[in-house]
């Protein structure tokens, strides 16, 4: 049991000083540096002070605009963004799956019996 707990620990010592002395897996997630950073966002601050108000306000729309081209059904519906009920009819008749049937529709003997009838049986 001792012999087992002893090489129990030097394995974990041994792969604990071999994860902390590697730092060269460590990578920036951009290949900029601090200082090229800062300079690229400083220079886009002075680009948006340059920009009337105007200008500012159409920049946040399309930015708005393109993020939301991009969400899921349920990004949509949790934005608390209204429905468009006329871009939901539109794509509900572009979609080639039709209406679900309401409940209590499907195998009913009255529907089997007009399915039978239709089928001429």
């Amino acid at each position: 049991m001792n012999k087992l707990l002893v090489a129990l620990f030097v394995s974990v010592f041994a792969w604990a000083g071999s994860v902390l002395a590697d730092d060269s897996s460590l990578k920036p997630l951009s290949k900029m540096d601090t200082q090229e950073a800062k300079a690229a966002r400083d220079a886009a601050k002075a680009q948006w002070a340059k920009m009337t108000p105007e200008q500012q306000a159409a920049t946040k729309k399309a930015a708005a605009a393109k993020n939301r081209d991009s969400w899921t059904a349920i990004e949509q519906v949790s934005s608390g963004i209204d429905y468009d009920a006329a871009k939901g009819a539109k794509d509900a008749a572009a979609s080639k799956a039709g209406a679900a049937p309401a409940k209590g529709t499907l195998n009913t003997p009255e529907v089997e019996k007009a399915l039978k009838q239709q089928k001429g049986q």
